[in-house]
């Protein structure tokens, strides 16, 4: 795993493993400067999005790669992971839906990772 987008596809392949309910890797690097990749990711509840959190995390660390803000994590409901190079925002089915992120980003290319 070097490459950005070799990473952010083995997290969306990961989260299908612990049953995400929903993967979308959105390119915005063309339009935001700050970082290349969202993985948008959603589970049932918050116990859910805790251990996509978890699992996420750990599987990162042992390829020594560290987030430089995690934030969401006590109540679980948006739990965002920045990677610099990536940011990772695991939602609950409901809070995936009121905010919409994907409308917002919309003109951003969609990243096939299975």
């Amino acid at each position: 795993m070097k490459k950005s987008i070799d990473i952010v596809k083995f997290i969306a392949r990961l989260a299908d493993k612990k049953k995400a309910s929903y993967i979308k890797i959105l390119d915005v690097g063309k339009r935001l400067v700050i970082t290349d990749y969202f993985i948008i990711l959603s589970a049932k509840n918050t116990r859910l999005t805790r251990t996509l959190e978890e699992e996420i995390r750990k599987n990162l660390k042992e390829a020594n790669l560290l987030p430089i803000n995690v934030s969401g994590q006590s109540e679980g409901n948006w739990v965002l992971l920045d990677y610099d190079d990536f940011v990772i925002h695991i939602f609950t089915d409901e809070y995936r839906d009121y905010y919409d992120l994907e409308r917002l980003w919309r003109d951003s290319d969609v990243i096939e990772w299975e």
